[in-house]
């Protein structure tokens, strides 16, 4: 994915706690399909600065009214892979920063 396409999108997830980093990496091998490239539906971990954030992009043009249903997906995963690591209902926050990078996959 390339910077230009980034900056066009908006990205729905969550910043990386130190506890929740410490739960990614006991992900289990078979959650490696929830990461697949060139998959809408499927989580991406970012990095701003120095903060690294888990979620999803937003094609452009996406609906509003589907806004919610994302943030239960997202939530929903990130709590399967992790094998229940407590979210709050706020927790999940839509970003839109030019600067966001692609990290490297679980």
């Amino acid at each position: 994915m390339s910077m230009q396409d980034v900056d066009k999108r908006l990205f729905v997830g969550l910043k990386i706690s130190p506890a929740l980093e410490r739960e990614l990496e006991k992900c289990p091998r078979d959650a490696e399909h929830y990461f697949k490239e060139h998959n809408p539906a499927s989580l991406e971990i970012m990095t701003l600065g120095a903060e690294r954030f888990i979620g999803r992009f937003l094609q452009d043009g996406f609906p509003v009214s589907n806004i919610e249903n994302v943030s239960r997906n997202v939530r929903s995963i990130i709590t399967l892979i992790t094998r229940g690591h407590r979210l709050t209902e706020d927790a999940i926050r839509i970003y839109a920063d030019p600067k966001f990078s692609v990290a490297l996959p679980v």
